[in-house]
C-alpha cells in the first residue's frame, strides 16, 4: 500500500493538469459560454483540492478531536469488542457441555426419551450463538480497516476529486466523507450493542432443563436486536451522515472557504 503522503503527492499533480486544462478553456477564444464555465470550474476544483491538501495534517487532527470530544476510543472498541465475544465463548462452551451431558445421560443411562426433546433446541442454540461470534468478528475487523487505512481512503479521495472534468468527483468525496464519519462514530457501536442487553445472559442450569430451554427461547430475539438490528441500523445513521458530509465536500454545496472571481 502507497505512504498517503504520495498519494497526495500524485493528487496535487493531478490537481495542477486540471488546473491548466481549465485556465486552457477559460482562455480560449471558442464563443461558448458553457465551455468558459467548464474551464472556471475545472479551476475552481483545482484549488479546493489543492486547498485539501494543503490543511490535511489539521483535518487529521480534527477529526481526532472530535473523536475524542465524543467519547469515542479505539482501545475501547476492542476492548469492548474482546469482552462480548468472549461471552459468547463462554456460553457456547456452556450450551457444548451441557449437550455432551444429555447426551452421555441418554445415551448410557436409559433414562426418559423425552430428554431429547433438549437436545434440539440447545444445538440450534449453539449453532445460533455461532453465527454472532462470527459477526462479532465481522465488526471487528471492519474496524480495523478502518482505524489503519482512514487517511489513506481520505488521501485516495482527493486523488479522486482532483480528476479532471470532475470525473472521480463524486466517489472521492464519498471516500473522504464515509471515512471521516466511520472513523469517528465506528468506535461507539459495542456500547450500542451492549446497552441494548448484548452483554446480558442468562445462566443455564443443568437441573432444570424446562427452565434452560426457556431461557433459550427467550434470548434469541434480545440477541438478534443487539446484535444485528441496532449495528445494522446504527451503521444505516452513520451512513446517513456520510451522504450528508458527501454533499457538503462534493457535491452542489462543496465550496472553496473563500471566494473565487475570475475574469
Amino acid at each position: 500500500m502507497y505512504s498517503p503522503f504520495y498519494i497526495l503527492y500524485l493528487a496535487m499533480i493531478m490537481s495542477s493538469l486540471t488546473y491548466t486544462i481549465g485556465a486552457l478553456f477559460y482562455g480560449s477564444p471558442i464563443p461558448i459560454y458553457s465551455f468558459k464555465r467548464l474551464g472556471r470550474k475545472m479551476i475552481t476544483d483545482a484549488i479546493y483540492v489543492a486547498v485539501w491538501i494543503n490543511i490535511f495534517d489539521f483535518v487529521i487532527n480534527l477529526i481526532n478531536q472530535i473523536q475524542s470530544i465524543l467519547g469515542a476510543n479505539w482501545n475501547a472498541f476492542y476492548l469492548d469488542m474482546g469482552f462480548l465475544q468472549l461471552q459468547l465463548i463462554y456460553n457456547i462452551n456452556g450450551l457444548k457441555l451441557l449437550y455432551a451431558v444429555i447426551s452421555a445421560v441418554i445415551s448410557y443411562l436409559r433414562v426418559p426419551s423425552f430428554l431429547a426433546n433438549f437436545i434440539v433446541p440447545i444445538l440450534d442454540y449453539i449453532s445460533f450463538l455461532t453465527d454472532i461470534l462470527l459477526i462479532l468478528t465481522f465488526y471487528t475487523q471492519l474496524g480495523i480497516f478502518i482505524q489503519n487505512y482512514y487517511i489513506i481512503l481520505i488521501a485516495i479521495g482527493l486523488l479522486l476529486m482532483s480528476f479532471p472534468f470532475r470525473m472521480g468527483r463524486g466517489i472521492g468525496s464519498l471516500l473522504i466523507s464515509s471515512a471521516i464519519v466511520f472513523y469517528i462514530g465506528y468506535p461507539l457501536l459495542p456500547i450500542l450493542i451492549s446497552s441494548s442487553g448484548g452483554s446480558q445472559y442468562q445462566n443455564i442450569l443443568l437441573q432444570n432443563l424446562s427452565l434452560a430451554v426457556a431461557e433459550i427461547s427467550g434470548d434469541i430475539p434480545l440477541l438478534i436486536y443487539a446484535y444485528i438490528i441496532v449495528p445494522i441500523v446504527y451503521i444505516g445513521i452513520l451512513a446517513g451522515f456520510s451522504i450528508v458530509l458527501e454533499n457538503f465536500l462534493g457535491g452542489n454545496i462543496g465550496k472553496l472557504p473563500f471566494p473565487l472571481e475570475i475574469g
